[in-house]
């Protein structure tokens, strides 16, 4: 008997039951935020993709890519770069100094060491690089440490003007017209293709800064190797 009406009771609930939604306690805030955090989660996967450098997949492990790279002050770049490694023990077959003022690095392994950014170069060359100065080894320039608080470049107008710390990269030298700026995070700035011009520049505001040396990088880059 006492199971019989056990499963009557169970049936009218059953009954009363249906039709009905079935809601969160504490209404919909919590199925919303459910819902931003896995949007997000796949907005973040995507541009961590798309943030990788991109590398040309049918470069094998033994391709070498060749860049040009110099140091811009007010209106004329620095000379005196070493044609090899200021630190030794920095000196790798999968990065290097090929000579003056002219970097090489292979882009399947440092692409896939996640080290193919500029930041492995300033170490080749021994420089220090932060968001406002270059601090030299006393092999470059004399070891000196150039900051935006203490120095002044003329501007397009002969003007002179506090000079601001900047990187520019052209992805392929022979087109001088296109160029990146970065402002800041120097270190992280990604090496991406053969061929690249890379100056690190200090300017007044608006003045334009020119492609460092590329005479020694056009029998370089573009060599296709097996």
């Amino acid at each position: 008997m006492a199971r019989s009406s056990s499963a009557k009771k169970i049936a009218r609930l059953a009954e009363k039951g249906k039709g009905k939604k079935i809601r969160f306690q504490g209404g919909s805030l919590f199925p919303t935020v459910i819902l931003v955090v896995c949007v997000l989660g796949v907005a973040l996967i995507t541009y961590a993709r798309q943030s990788q450098p991109t590398i040309d997949a049918s470069a094998t492990a033994n391709q070498e890519y060749f860049s040009s790279f110099g140091v811009y002050k007010c209106d004329a770049y620095l000379t005196g770069f070493p044609t090899a490694a200021a630190d030794p023990s920095t000196v790798s077959p999968d990065a290097y100094i090929k000579a003056d003022g002219i970097f090489g690095w292979k882009p399947q392994v440092l692409a896939g060491l996640r080290t193919a950014k500029l930041k492995t170069f300033f170490d080749l060359y021994g420089i220090k690089v932060d968001d406002k100065s270059i601090t030299f080894p006393s092999t470059i320039n004399g070891g000196e440490t150039i900051t935006e608080a203490d120095t002044k470049c003329k501007d397009a107008n002969g003007v002179e003007k506090d000079a601001t710390l900047r990187v520019l990269v052209w992805n392929d030298y022979r087109n001088t017209a296109d160029s990146k700026i970065s402002i800041a995070s120097f270190d992280g700035v990604r090496l991406t293709s053969d061929g690249m011009a890379i100056a690190l520049a200090f300017t007044a505001e608006g003045v334009e800064v020119p492609q460092p040396d590329t005479s020694a990088l056009e029998a370089l880059a573009f060599q296709t190797q097996e």
